[in-house]
């Protein structure tokens, strides 16, 4: 293991004595300043999933739930020929009108454009959560140690790699996200 370095994509309130922050750059480093972390960034367009009872009609009254990605914080470990990225992801779920309970699964990406559209370039991972049925309060929740691997070839840097989240949606859910941002 060559280095870890952390981001985060929105301001946490975490205070850290400045001397035990040194203490862990230094120690984890080994005495030597970490290469930048390939950009993470969540593509807007798929940042959202509404789930529609009937695809078709798209009325607000049909909505079964959405999801949204709220946020994520992270971590890239070096080693000697990849990167790794490890990532937790705020989601949220919102039950609709139409909600059914029970369990529902969400899918979400984690894309690199560099690798498309090789299988390496898209992971779409699952999420199962339950809702209650019926609209409901929002529902917060972190998927933790979101892996992404980048292989590196000698001297590539791995910021010259882009990580982009999303979710996995159909092409009608699709269409809808890009109206919505139209209007």
């Amino acid at each position: 293991m060559y280095c870890i370095r952390s981001f985060f994509a929105r301001p946490r309130l975490i205070a850290i004595p400045g001397h035990l922050l040194l203490a862990a750059i230094i120690s984890g480093c080994a005495n030597t300043v970490p290469p930048p972390c390939p950009p993470v960034r969540v593509d807007s367009i798929t940042a959202t999933m509404t789930k529609f009872r009937d695809e078709v009609s798209q009325d607000l009254s049909d909505v079964e739930y959405q999801g949204k990605i709220i946020g994520f914080k992270g971590e890239c470990v070096f080693y000697e020929e990849e990167v790794e990225v490890l990532l937790d992801i705020d989601f949220q779920i919102i039950s609709g009108p139409a909600a059914q309970a029970g369990p529902v699964s969400l899918y979400y990406f984690a894309a690199i454009p560099q690798f498309f559209p090789t299988l390496s370039g898209k992971k779409v991972f699952e999420i199962q959560r339950r809702l209650t049925g019926g609209a409901t309060s929002p529902q917060s929740f972190t998927e933790s140690n979101v892996s992404v691997k980048i292989p590196l070839k000698e001297k590539q840097p791995a910021a010259s790699f882009d990580v982009y989240l999303g979710f996995q949606l159909s092409d009608e859910q699709l269409q809808f996200n890009r109206l919505r941002m139209a209007r």
